[in-house]
């Protein structure tokens, strides 16, 4: 990816940016409703649905989440059935993947989205995207949720950290980042994954309770499976997609009262610079 030219692009606005990612969002969906992959609306996008019937006015990405079954079951088949112009992003098959939190993202080729409070990386793949947020049945037991999590959180804070080092450190935190080096070469992507899967292997997947899969690091949010299954249809951007049954439930654990506008100053998006190839059609 670093050796694109990027003075072949253009700027693009935020509103033709939506209607790129919401057309990613159309033919995902298209392919999990063909192999029966439970996915659903997640966070913004799911009160973007609720609240507008499409995007939030000022988002800028699209957010789905998936139980761990589901999710392995997409990417077992995502492979051959993506269309040319869209890019499964892993930590597996992009090498310079570098946005650890989130293990997975499908791109549009031929654009640029470089993100405002992440460092730029020229060398992954840096297209339009939404995310595919994996989520994970509890352990049986709370103390067991709190060791794996502590783990898991801290090898991906190590990759996270080493990322976005600051220019002046203190001593303390030079000695932090030491530890986080260290981390970062004991396990490089199939070593953190086996640990990973090793860690998923404490879930019990008959629990009452799920959250975000240990490969991410939102692991205060734990929700109640009833509020999610059997899934609803709800409106975004003219199509009719896969939601929690009680998203009422959801969104106000997640958001509180998220019917509220935001003040105008807290309305803030994530794209410091959005392009396309010059080229290529909205």
């Amino acid at each position: 990816m670093n050796d694109i030219d990027y003075s072949n692009y253009e700027e693009l606005g935020l509103r033709d940016a939506q209607i790129i990612m919401a057309g990613i969002l159309k033919e995902v969906a298209d392919i999990c409703d063909k192999y029966g992959i439970k996915y659903f609306l997640d966070a913004g996008t799911l009160i973007g649905a609720v609240r507008h019937k499409g995007f939030i006015p000022w988002d800028d990405d699209i957010d789905i989440g998936m139980l761990r079954e589901d999710y392995r079951k997409f990417l077992s088949i995502i492979k051959n059935e993506l269309p040319e112009h869209l890019f499964l992003q892993t930590h597996e098959n992009d090498l310079y993947y570098d946005i650890y939190q989130v293990p997975c993202k499908i791109r549009y080729n031929n654009t640029l989205f470089i993100e405002e409070k992440i460092v730029e990386n020229p060398k992954m793949h840096n297209g339009l995207f939404i995310d595919i947020l994996p989520y994970d049945s509890l352990p049986k037991k709370k103390w067991v949720y709190t060791i794996q999590r502590k783990i898991s959180n801290f090898i991906l804070r190590s990759f996270v950290r080493c990322r976005e080092i600051p220019e002046k450190l203190t001593f303390k935190n030079k000695l932090t980042h030491f530890i986080y080096k260290i981390v970062v070469k004991i396990f490089p992507t199939q070593r953190r994954q086996k640990l990973f899967d090793f860690l998923i292997n404490w879930n019990d997947i008959n629990s009452e309770y799920m959250g975000y899969g240990v490969d991410t690091t939102w692991s205060e949010y734990i929700y109640k499976k009833k509020d999610f299954f059997d899934l609803i249809k709800v409106e975004f951007e003219g199509e009719y997609f896969n939601a929690p049954k009680n998203y009422d439930a959801v969104l106000t654990q997640l958001y509180g009262d998220y019917m509220t506008l935001p003040k105008e100053e807290d309305r803030v998006w994530h794209a410091k610079t959005i392009k396309k190839l010059s080229s290529m059609d909205n």
